[in-house]
């Protein structure tokens, strides 16, 4: 079985939170192209939404910490 490991950091390579690390199995042997499509967006479809929250609610931090700054 696959696995996918993603580490969300800024662009001085510090991890964004705690949980800034994921890791993700890909289902099935992944033996041919077609298994690997399917793994792949089902992983996509498993991942992207939490990976999507993570930026969202750093942009809205910096955002408001900018804000205050003001």
């Amino acid at each position: 079985m696959a696995r996918v490991r993603i580490i969300l950091e800024d662009d001085n390579g510090q991890p964004l939170t705690t949980e800034a690390e994921q890791l993700y199995n890909l289902e099935g042997p992944c033996n041919t192209l077609d298994a690997i499509e399917n793994a792949v967006e089902e992983w996509r479809k498993k991942a992207l939404p939490g990976i999507e929250k993570t930026l969202l609610i750093r942009a809205q931090q910096e955002d408001i910490a900018k804000k205050k700054k003001r």
